[in-house]
């Protein structure tokens, strides 16, 4: 068994901390995440692949941004 180098033991030690901050949320918390991160993905693929992006994937980011948006209380920072 190989000695486990400084970068791995903090690796690990950031990777626990997420999880445990992901187990506090809630179902709709993990889901909004779970969407947008879905919604961004399909998103980047399409850009890249089209050098475009369908009415659909815009749609599908507005209600990504506004479940974070909800789920988090955060402010909205476009307009001041």
């Amino acid at each position: 068994m190989t000695k486990k180098n400084e970068y791995e033991i903090e690796r690990e030690k950031q990777k626990l901390l997420r999880k445990k901050a992901m187990n506090s949320l809630t179902k709709e918390q993990i889901d909004a995440i779970n969407f947008t991160h879905e919604t961004l993905s399909s998103a980047l693929d399409m850009i890249a692949e089209c050098n475009d992006m369908y009415l659909s994937d815009i749609h599908k980011l507005n209600d990504a941004f506004w479940k974070l948006k909800h789920q988090f209380n955060l402010e909205d920072k476009r307009h001041g």
